[in-house]
């Protein structure tokens, strides 16, 4: 799938995943949580059924009863390896392309990653909001990071840093007054029951990353959770 940069309406939403690395989910597990969030995106026109294996689109990832043994396989458990993934597609590349993928890692932060280009109703803020949301009952995130990969790439402020882009969830209560610059904040739980922020740059629409104004409050957000040590370093997740 290209990269979301390659359209106006395109994003990553990354979700940095709390978990104890000596207890790595079998691949059984790891696929049936990319379906727990592939129908979260019904709603949205991405059926169950047009999801497939990633690489190949003639092999669907999902049935009636849940993940197909051959997307269970394509995960299968490699004990060599200190990363054990899951990933699927929707076989489209360009407009109406989307991507689903997990990764559970030993040595270092484990996460899912979901791309899109032009799906519909994902150019609503409360919609990808609510996406957040439900992502965080399928896992316990230290963060969510929901941006066009150009804003990533070589707008945010902190290289060190997670970016805030269109939205950022953090594990922990943050009062709207703490972040004037904020356009909207809502407070979630994960599944785990921790309590945190997602915090929203930009409602009027989508968040476009050719639109200064919309890049100028992102930044704006990050500055000020920086200055009150609220915006943490990666190497502290």
């Amino acid at each position: 799938m290209e990269h979301a940069e390659k359209s106006s309406c395109g994003f990553e939403f990354r979700l940095v995943i709390r978990h104890d690395p000596l207890r790595m989910p079998p691949a059984a597990q790891r696929c049936e949580e990319l379906g727990r969030f592939a129908r979260l995106l019904e709603n949205f026109g991405l059926g169950m059924s047009q999801w497939f294996v990633s690489g190949d689109s003639t092999v669907p990832a999902f049935d009636s009863k849940g993940p197909t043994v051959a997307f269970i396989q394509s995960a299968a458990d490699d004990p060599e390896s200190p990363i054990q993934f899951a990933d699927v597609w929707n076989g489209l590349e360009g407009k109406g392309a989307a991507g689903l993928m997990l990764k559970y890692r030993k040595r270092r932060w484990s996460g899912f990653d979901f791309r899109a280009v032009e799906i519909s109703g994902l150019d609503f803020y409360e919609n990808v909001a609510d996406l957040v949301e439900g992502a965080l009952g399928i896992w316990p995130a230290l963060l969510v990071e929901v941006a066009p990969y150009a804003y990533s790439a070589s707008e945010k402020v902190f290289p060190d840093r997670p970016g805030v882009g269109w939205m950022i969830y953090l594990p922990k209560r943050i009062e709207s007054s703490r972040v004037p610059e904020a356009s909207m904040i809502r407070h979630a739980k994960d599944v785990s029951g921790n309590l945190g922020t997602i915090i929203v740059s930009e409602i009027d629409g989508y968040f476009d990353v050719s639109n200064r104004a919309h890049v100028k409050a992102a930044n704006d957000i990050e500055i000020r959770l920086a200055d009150q040590d609220l915006l943490p370093l990666y190497v502290e997740l």
